[in-house]
């Protein structure tokens, strides 16, 4: 038996895949930014940086934490859109 296709259920996927995408993006670029901090606060450890750098590095992680955050946020209701999805689908 073949399946058919919802055509008003392929639009809510797409939706879906492209805010995942959009997500991964900013994950990688917090970890990108957390990686910066990680060597700035590093060198701080071994005296090689200013106090500032190291000052400064440490207050770049109250946005990064903020950066993650949303995209924890955006994650659970893509997770949701994807469970109504598949509920729907079974139905």
């Amino acid at each position: 038996m073949t399946q058919k296709r919802d055509p008003t259920k392929q639009p809510a996927l797409d939706e879906a895949l492209e805010k995942n995408k959009q997500v991964a993006v900013e994950i990688k670029e917090a970890a990108d930014d957390l990686l910066v901090v990680h060597e700035v606060l590093e060198k701080g450890l071994s005296d090689k940086a200013a106090p500032e750098d190291v000052e400064q590095a440490v207050a770049h992680t109250d946005d990064i934490e903020k950066k993650l955050n949303e995209s924890v946020e955006a994650l659970d209701e893509i997770n949701e859109e994807l469970a109504r999805i598949a509920k729907a689908k079974k139905s």
